[in-house]
């Protein structure tokens, strides 16, 4: 249907400067109009509109037609999360967003704003080199957009399959399983896990949960495998989701620190099944908006630097028609201190495996000693070859160190140069993936770093454009983003501006 007029209103909580932004240029890229006008309740709209696609806007919540107001897909998601649908400030739970805590996540939101902005439009297929917690493929299902995961971590890629199959599965078939979960929960003989045999694995939880509580998740990661069939890995992500409330580190900090804080009084038991029954009304909400998704996307065990020689197996073989993702930042979030429990747990990696892992991510700042010297001397002969700016701007790095900057700091230049080098290694393997006029849109945070008393504002954005550049993508726009004021304990390192920065293969 295709009507000359409508009437668009923004949702009911505050708006950034830059979602209003993104809010008009969706208008342009999804309705083409010859007019639009700003009103006081959002946007009037004058052209030839295709009703399908003013059901696709994500910043606004209702449109017009000679019948009446309707709902867009997007509201009609966002109201449909039970906890936070209702409230006025934007809801980033819904459907299977709220299934586990994932630090530097993808705001969903932005994710469908940017599919619009690109002119994605359904049965497109898509690429997200860092997937992390999926964000972007489960909104992709949602917008009935075909998109493929990779990410070296295995804990991403565990969450990100676990919400994708959640999506395809009826909730109440789900709501059987936990109800059945849980009547048998306590037939499991705790007695017998005090005399199971010591292993690495049992070893290194036993030191950070108390001896009560392991028991207990062991009782429950047992039930769940022994009786929730092909659906054991999103009732397994569920409980994963609590291990660090309950573990023996202190839960708000994203380092490995004991445990201040007094343990919560709710069992683990009571607390998942409440976690699980929460989060499958929520899909249940979702899916009366969306359906169930009878193909579901999928994330892949990849490094993200070598997708060319892993691609050629996906379900989804290159070219692909687009690329969304966030990358880590420089010297990102530590990943693996905040996840290493449900790594363990899980037993998607060994204690051993933690390090190697940590060092391994793009982003990292772990460094070994025989690691630093080799990123040291490539940086000295540019052994990466990156564009003059960016090797430049890394020795200037390592020109500002002096006596009395500690360990972490003295790696700055060279762990920034090692990132640099990763990015370069990504915007290569990407090129050679998509399509001629293929859109690569990344939401880059900008970070700093203090040397020799100094602030140095790293650009990541504008350093990435230029290696981008250098690989041969062509540079769209460059949009800036504004995130949210951080009050936790590392507010002071939070990144607090983004960009999105917009590629295309020429």
């Amino acid at each position: 249907m295709t009507i000359t007029e409508t009437l668009l209103f923004l949702h009911n909580y505050r708006y950034f400067p830059y979602e209003k932004d993104l809010a008009r240029r969706e208008i342009e890229a999804l309705l083409s109009p010859s007019e639009v006008h700003r009103n006081g309740q959002g946007f009037k709209v004058i052209g030839s509109i295709d009703e399908v696609a003013l059901k696709r806007l994500v910043y606004f919540q209702k449109y017009t037609l000679d019948s009446g107001f309707f709902d867009t897909l997007q509201h009609r998601l966002e109201t449909s999360c039970l906890k936070t649908g209702r409230q006025k400030r934007q809801s980033t739970r819904y459907s299977v967003h709220g299934l586990h805590e994932y630090k530097g996540k993808f705001n969903p939101q932005i994710v469908r704003g940017i599919l619009n902005v690109l002119g994605i439009p359904p049965k497109s297929t898509i690429i997200d080199p860092f997937c992390g917690s999926g964000t972007t493929l489960v909104e992709c299902s949602h917008s009935e957009v075909n998109a493929l995961g990779c990410d070296i971590n295995p804990l991403a890629v565990f969450i990100s399959n676990a919400k994708l199959q959640s999506l395809s599965v009826e909730a109440q078939r789900l709501r059987d399983i936990l109800d059945r979960l849980m009547n048998n929960l306590n037939l499991i003989d705790k007695n017998c896990l005090l005399q199971i045999r010591q292993s690495p694995r049992e070893d290194y939880l036993r030191s950070w949960f108390t001896k009560e509580i392991f028991v207990e998740i062991e009782c429950l990661r047992i039930a769940i495998e022994n009786l929730t069939g092909n659906h054991k890995n999103i009732f397994l992500a569920l409980a994963s989701d609590l291990l660090r409330d309950y573990s023996l580190q202190e839960p708000l900090d994203l380092r490995v620190r004991r445990r201040k804080t007094p343990l919560p009084t709710q069992s683990p038991g009571e607390a998942f099944q409440q976690k699980a029954a929460i989060f499958i009304n929520n899909l249940e909400a979702a899916q009366d908006v969306v359906g169930v998704k009878q193909e579901p996307n999928y994330a892949y065990l990849c490094d993200s630097r070598e997708i060319i020689k892993n691609s050629e197996q996906w379900s989804h073989r290159p070219a692909y028609d687009a690329a969304v993702t966030s990358p880590p930042y420089a010297t990102a979030l530590p990943y693996i201190d905040t996840q290493r429990l449900s790594l363990v747990w899980l037993d998607l990696a060994t204690p051993k495996d933690l390090r190697f892992l940590d060092a391994n991510l793009t982003g990292s700042r772990e460094f070994t000693k025989k690691k630093k010297n080799f990123w040291a001397e490539s940086l000295k002969s540019n052994r990466n070859q990156l564009v003059s700016e960016v090797h430049s701007y890394c020795c200037e790095l390592e020109e500002a160190l002096s006596d009395t900057d500690g360990f972490r700091r003295q790696a700055v230049p060279y762990l920034m140069y090692r990132y640099f080098s990763d990015m370069q290694a990504v915007f290569r393997n990407i090129l050679e993936i998509t399509k001629i006029e293929a859109p690569f849109a990344l939401v880059v945070g900008h970070n700093h770093t203090i040397l020799s008393g100094q602030r140095f504002n790293i650009d990541t954005p504008a350093l990435l454009k230029k290696i981008a550049i250098s690989c041969g993508w062509g540079h769209q726009e460059s949009i800036p983003l504004q995130t949210y004021h951080r009050y936790s304990i590392h507010s002071a390192n939070a990144v607090r501006t983004e960009t999105l920065l917009i590629l295309k293969k020429p």
